[in-house]
């Protein structure tokens, strides 16, 4: 009976949701710009004018060295790349930042968004850091900006590491198609619990269990930041492909392409083979445990081959 009970409840919060019971119990507003800042900056160099915005940007590693720039995927942060540049570090200069929307960076003020548009803010942005030339590695959208980027500026890119890139539809969506978002998505920038975002991140794993408390409050955390949540629906909303092989078909510098084969977003049984097609000088490297995410579900296993790109 006591299981019941639960049961019951269960279905009653769902049942006063429609007269604002369940969002009463759920409202989870902004964190100030302070307590934000305080969770992730390490300070006011952390802080980079660019393109109208003030970019959140991180810098490791020794002055002079290559440069590597990351770049992290929609509704991602800068520390999904935690592991990578802890290692790439060590003998290169790691820049990597919060996206437009995202993180401490916030919302674009023009309310548009794009992966044409993040080009152009990250040319504007490595303007103002001084640097000429890097290597770019992008996570899925992430990806998608590092290869536009690449494709108008192929004289900055010395090469390209895209993990599980966008570019191409998603299931379910074609060419020219928007995204439908659901009328409850309306929600999210007033509510948001810890366990919502855990079922989001951890189905983007090979495996849930690998997503661990830190990195679970780091996505809880930063999605809290000021105007993230809406920043996410505005960007979502407005997100359409068109077929990217002709810009594709242009990019001549090495590519590593960077697949967890349980990734089911960018599913590996199709998307690799399609940019391995239009990509002309392309390798692609799997790992058969690992999502959509793979350097933040093993960075030790995955910066391994990176590495060895890198050298080449």
């Amino acid at each position: 009976m006591r299981l019941l009970g639960k049961i019951l409840l269960a279905v009653l919060l769902l049942a006063v949701a429609g007269v604002g019971g369940f969002v009463w119990w759920a409202y989870t507003p902004d964190l100030s710009r302070a307590a934000a800042e305080a969770r992730f900056a390490r300070g006011p160099d952390d802080f980079v004018e660019a393109s109208g915005l003030r970019f959140h940007v991180r810098q490791e590693g020794p002055e002079g060295a290559p440069v590597i720039v990351m770049i992290h995927g929609n509704a991602s942060m800068l520390q999904s790349w935690d592991g990578w540049a802890a290692d790439l570090s060590k003998d290169h200069r790691v820049i990597r930042y919060d996206l437009a929307g995202h993180g401490l960076t916030g919302p674009d003020p023009t309310g548009t968004y794009g992966p044409e548009r993040d080009a152009v803010q990250l040319k504007d942005l490595l303007d103002r850091l001084k640097v000429d030339r890097a290597v770019l590695v992008g996570n899925s959208l992430g990806g998608q900006i590092a290869w536009h980027f690449a494709a108008a500026n192929p004289g900055r890119v010395e090469k390209l590491v895209l993990v599980a890139p966008g570019g191409f539809p998603l299931p379910g969506l074609e060419f020219g198609q928007k995204v439908q978002l659901p009328d409850a998505a309306r929600m999210l920038p007033y509510t948001l619990k810890p366990e919502a975002v855990k079922m989001k991140i951890g189905a983007l794993y090979g495996d849930p269990a690998r997503l661990s408390p830190q990195m679970l409050d780091n996505y809880y955390q930063s999605w809290l930041a000021p105007g993230v949540r809406q920043a996410q629906l505005t960007r979502l909303s407005a997100y359409m492909v068109q077929d990217p092989t002709p810009t594709l078909s242009t990019i001549q510098v090495p590519t590593l392409l960077v697949w967890g084969e349980k990734d089911r977003l960018v599913p590996f049984a199709t998307t690799p083979a399609r940019f391995q097609a239009a990509m002309p000088n392309t390798a692609l490297v799997t790992f058969p445990g690992l999502g959509h995410m793979p350097q933040e579900e093993d960075p030790a296993a995955t910066v391994a081959p990176v590495r060895e790109f890198l050298a080449l």
